[in-house]
């Protein structure tokens, strides 16, 4: 049995890589191609359907995110790629199997945001953790496994963001990584994130958790047929998983007849999330937050072993300080530990900025 428990360790155990990129768009881009190429990645087959689909995604992407596409066009070069088919194979990219579990949480004083992301065991060695340090735009430290895109992440502005997927209708838009990459990149607050997230067209169904310094905090629940904001109640916190919540969005019918109409355990995370959130006592805090995410009763630490699935890493961000601690793999299992990039980023950039007057 103990070997047995061992060597389940190792084939789940994760360890993401910590990429550093600093300048234009375009360079940023090289520099990962650069990476890439050397690691031999190879671009799937692209098939005509979905080489449609993703132009017709560009064409959005160009109106709201131009600069992106600079980016993608540096890792196609680098690589030696198509840059059409490599834009169609990130601005397609789906969720398989949504299972998320995110919150924001203020105190008055504190505001914390923290999530544990979810996906196939599969996905392990492709996770990422980014410094990113954009020419013109904010800087953060982003989580994916989805290069170009992110999934989560903090940027320089005490602003934080995390998607939980709604496995659904798939179609000519701008999809979730790059949505969370623009607001990491251009936006500073709540309100900015919302307004965006509100112009554009969705490729797919999503929820987007915002929160910010000030202790603003919302849930987009969004889909190409309409996008809504739901609010925080008086407690002070807000829980997304992987269902829409708020009322107005009851009707869209987003899944398959043939399947079950959510993930199982959605509304058991969501409960338990909240369950807790309303029943702690004392002080608000990362201890709080770390037994939350590593709730097995409530399955918010994911352990779905019959499909291979589970949590893959858990981050905790005080908003208000820029602290970030972040667990690499199952956090019942991974430390917490913090992740200083940004913060040391931000203190060289003043030092160059003093040292010029």
């Amino acid at each position: 049995m103990e070997y047995l428990k061992s060597f389940r360790e190792i084939i789940y155990s994760v360890r993401m890589y910590h990429p550093r990129l600093k300048g234009s768009y375009y360079e940023m881009g090289f520099k990962y191609g650069s990476s890439l190429r050397k690691a031999g990645f190879r671009l799937p087959v692209i098939r005509e359907k979905k080489l449609s689909l993703g132009l017709k995604c560009k064409d959005e992407v160009e109106v709201f995110f131009p600069e992106i596409l600079e980016e993608i066009q540096g890792v196609a070069d680098a690589c030696k790629l198509d840059y059409d088919q490599l834009a169609s194979f990130i601005f397609t990219i789906g969720l398989e199997e949504p299972k998320c579990s995110c919150l924001s949480i203020t105190d008055g004083e504190k505001v914390f945001l923290a999530r544990n992301y979810d996906m196939y065991y599969s996905f392990k060695d492709f996770l990422e953790s980014y410094l990113t340090m954009p020419e013109k735009g904010y800087w953060s430290v982003g989580h994916t496994d989805i290069f170009v895109g992110r999934d989560d992440g903090v940027n320089e502005k005490g602003l934080g963001v995390a998607i939980s997927g709604i496995k659904a209708y798939f179609g000519p838009g701008i999809g979730f990584p790059i949505a969370v990459r623009y607001i990491l990149d251009k936006c500073a607050t709540v309100e900015e994130g919302i307004q965006f997230l509100t112009e554009i067209p969705h490729s797919c169904t999503m929820s987007y958790l915002l929160a910010d310094s000030s202790g603003e905090m919302v849930v987009v629940e969004a889909s190409p047929q309409r996008t809504v904001v739901r609010t925080p109640g008086e407690e002070g916190f807000i829980v997304s998983t992987n269902h829409f919540v708020h009322p107005e969005m009851h009707d869209i019918n987003i899944f398959r007849q043939q399947k079950q109409l959510e993930p199982p355990d959605s509304r058991i995370r969501y409960n338990t999330i909240v369950r807790m959130l309303k029943n702690r006592s004392g002080e608000l805090n990362e201890e709080l937050l770390k037994l939350i995410l590593s709730d097995h009763r409530g399955l918010v630490c994911s352990h779905r072993e019959s499909i291979k699935l589970g949590t893959l890493w858990s981050i905790i961000a005080n908003l208000t300080d820029l602290r970030i601690l972040r667990a690499e793999g199952h956090p019942c299992r991974a430390k917490y530990r913090e992740d200083n990039r940004l913060k040391k980023a931000l203190e060289r950039r003043r030092t160059i900025q003093l040292g010029r007057f």
